[in-house]
Formats: C-alpha cells, structure tokens, sequence
C-alpha cells in the first residue's frame, strides 16, 4: 500500500477538470493515507460498448518518505497528476482538484478522480502513471516527478444481452480496510440485483466463512469479522451467476 498511493494517485494525472466529477467516500476519511483500490485489487474490468465509471479515492501523506523510503523526511505540500499513458480508447480521467491548480490534492485530505467513458476497444491496457510532489524548501518549492506502472483496465466483450444476461455484471469488488485487524467490509458492484456469494478462505484452500445475500444494482457491502482468526493473508471470494472475483486481504493486530 506504500507504495500504491502515488501510484494511483498519478492514475488521476490526465484527468479532464470537471466540477465536481465525483465525492470522496466517507468510509476512508479517517484513514492516514492510502489509495483506493489499490494495485492488488485493481481497476474494475470493462466491457466494450457498455458506459465504465471507476472512483478513485486517495489520501495524500505529509513524509514522501511513507511512500519511498529514500525520501523519507521529506515533507510534502502536495501532489499534481501530470499524464497517464494506456488508457482504453473512449475513456477518459476527471480529477477534484482541491487547489486552484489542474489535478493537484492536498496532503492529509480525502480527495477522488473518476475514470470514465464508454470503451471502444477490446484488450487488457497496462497504464503508466505519471505524478509530480511538491515540497517547499526554505523559499525553494521542490518538485519531485515519478512514473509508475502496475494499474491495468481490460475491457471484454460485451455478453449483456446474450445468453448471461440474467446474472448481474460484477466489478469494483475490494475489501476495506485492507490490511484491517478486526473487521473489514468486503465491497462490490453489481449492473443488476442479483443472488452473491461471499466467501473467505486460508492460503491452503479451507473455507472459514461464508455469507449469502441479495444483491442490489450498485455499490454493495459485506462485513466481515475476523476477531477470531490469526494473523495473516486471506483470500476472499465473490461469485455472482457465472462471474466471480477472487482478492486477497490481510489481518494484523
């Protein structure tokens, strides 16, 4: 996650300036930092042909050197998005800037971006972000570029309509927060109410936990209490119809 936070953050770098192109989620404002999802739980699949909306949530932190250990005590001011390569055709980025400037967030404030668009092309897109920090140094403002990778969209065929189109469509699936040390919501978005399975796993494959409900179109959350367990990595499992998404989350005291 340390390192995931510019890498998002520089996700949002070619958004177009919109008002107000989308609200923070209040679930992560009293987080210390972080970017959400982060490059573990990646970016919801698209399909071609069917409108896409990706929120991004993020927390700046005030030392780069949470981020990147070799700027550590390096105090930062805040963080401009400067470009974003690989984007699926027919997407595009917006960004709530909290400054005057274009895509620029403040350190220690909950701010979002939004991809969206209607995709025009099949294929998996790696993209390369781009980000520029900011520390002020006596009267000197420093700038800090870097570019990261580890983000992807894939956008499949459209199978809404044929022979599938009774399930709901599953995408944004997460859990947060992550890593938790007692209770963690497991997240998930369905394109129509549905029937879902949530399940929890150990890295050998034993079912601990499951849970059956009745999805709603939309955003979805599972909570899940993992008081009892040891510390570790766990796998989770969502299944929807004939899609399912599999992630990993990890419990620490």
């Amino acid at each position: 996650m340390l390192r995931t936070l510019l890498v998002t953050s520089a996700a949002l770098a070619a958004f177009t300036v919109m008002a107000q192109p989308c609200t923070p989620d209040p679930l992560y404002t009293d987080s210390l930092f972080g970017v959400w999802p982060d490059t573990t739980e990646n970016f919801a699949p698209a399909y071609l042909g069917v409108p896409y909306q990706q929120v991004l949530n993020l927390k700046v932190p005030q030392d780069a050197g949470t981020i990147d250990p070799q700027f550590a005590g390096v105090v930062l001011d805040s963080v401009a998005f400067t470009g974003v390569t690989g984007l699926p055709p027919g997407l595009s980025i917006a960004c709530a800037s909290q400054t005057a400037a274009s895509c620029s967030y403040l350190t220690g404030q909950l701010g979002c971006g939004v991809i969206q668009g209607t995709p025009t092309e099949l294929g998996m897109f790696n993209l390369t972000l781009n980000v520029t920090a900011y520390s002020t140094l006596g009267i000197f403002v420093l700038p800090i570029p870097y570019e990261f990778s580890g983000y992807r969209i894939e956008v499949q065929e459209n199978t809404i309509g044929m022979s599938e189109a009774s399930s709901s469509v599953l995408g944004q699936v997460r859990n947060v927060p992550n890593p938790f040390n007692a209770r963690t919501q497991i997240e998930f978005q369905l394109s129509r109410p549905g029937a879902v399975k949530v399940r929890v796993f150990n890295l050998v494959g034993e079912e601990l936990w499951v849970s059956q409900v009745q999805g709603k179109a939309g955003i979805n959350r599972v909570p899940f209490e993992g008081g009892n367990l040891p510390e570790g990595v766990y796998l989770y499992k969502v299944e929807s119809g004939k899609e399912n998404y599999t992630g990993r989350m990890a419990l620490y005291r």
